[in-house]
């Protein structure tokens, strides 16, 4: 087997099973905070053997991490000693053998310009990837903080380029408004389909008369309740408070949805989630204030 192939190995046997038992490629992204910049960033890639590698630092000190975006992000057990250890069961061709993992939490990750706070990430041994590559690799930079901080990876040009990051709340739900619009058109026109392609899977929608988990049952609740009146149903929200959480986004509002037959206003909190370049509704609770019959004049 080559170096290049026992380097790439070696990578899939040790990230394969970390997703399974930490859960935590999206949990860093959800909980991490993201501080804006002005100004596109690029970040020169390096080679460890054949592999790219950028400079990370880490409260304040720099690291070396492997570019992988087939991969969640990783640290190398031996570059982190405080954490909550966990004894897992690594699978190889060479058979099964029990290794020592630790969940370490960062109070800061900073690549380039873009910084992350109080990331978790899960710790287990690299050293045989570093030993492989012939080079110090302090953990796997993977698809879901590079997503978080939108990497473009450039290997012709051998750079890592980010553009700014959104951070202000209001610019974050202008973005995700525009890019979910069809989502309220969906609603208003009574097309389930692509409506119950704007909640998460997991979706749970609270309402006066329930709760409805995942896509399947919010979307019938909402098809009986109100896109019944589609496509005479108008529905409009006021903003009043957005927070963001990383890619997660929290916000209340008021809203008001008129009906041939009622005319219903109350007040409604929301989370979404970018998840590959695309958001989805995590929650919603609608609690109307008042109901009434619409006029019928």
């Amino acid at each position: 087997m080559s170096r290049h192939r026992r380097v790439r190995a070696w990578v899939i046997i040790l990230l394969g099973y970390v997703c399974q038992v930490f859960g935590l490629g999206i949990q860093a992204q959800e909980q991490a905070g993201s501080i804006a910049t002005e100004e596109s960033d690029e970040i020169p890639i390096e080679k460890c053997d054949v592999l790219p590698v950028v400079r990370v630092k880490i409260a304040g000190s720099e690291m070396r991490f492997l570019l992988d975006t087939g991969a969640t992000t990783v640290l190398n057990l031996h570059s982190f000693e405080k954490g909550r250890s966990k004894q897992i069961a690594v699978t190889s061709w060479s058979g099964t053998l029990a290794t020592s993992a630790r969940e370490v939490r960062l109070p800061e990750l900073a690549l380039g310009k873009h910084l992350l706070k109080d990331v978790k990430l899960p710790a287990i041994d690299l050293s045989p990837i570093g030993n492989a590559c012939g080079g110090r690799i302090d953990g796997i930079l993977g698809v879901d903080l590079l997503d978080n901080m939108g990497v473009t990876i450039d290997l012709k040009r051998q750079m890592a380029s980010m553009g700014p990051a959104v951070t202000d709340p209001r610019a974050l739900y202008d973005q995700m408004e525009a890019h979910m619009h069809h989502c309220a058109d969906a609603f208003r026109q009574g097309n389930a389909g692509e409506l119950e392609e704007c909640f998460d899977p997991e979706i749970v929608l609270y309402t006066p008369d329930g709760e409805y988990h995942g896509r399947e049952q919010a979307v019938k609740y909402l098809q009986k309740r109100y896109m019944k009146y589609a496509p005479n149903l108008c529905y409009t929200i006021k903003l009043q408070d957005v927070k963001t959480f990383g890619d997660a986004l929290w916000y209340s509002y008021e809203y008001e949805i008129t009906a041939p037959e009622e005319h219903v206003v109350g007040h409604g909190m929301s989370m979404c989630r970018r998840t590959q370049g695309r958001w989805l509704v995590l929650n919603l609770h609608n609690s109307p204030t008042a109901e009434r019959a619409a006029s019928k004049n």
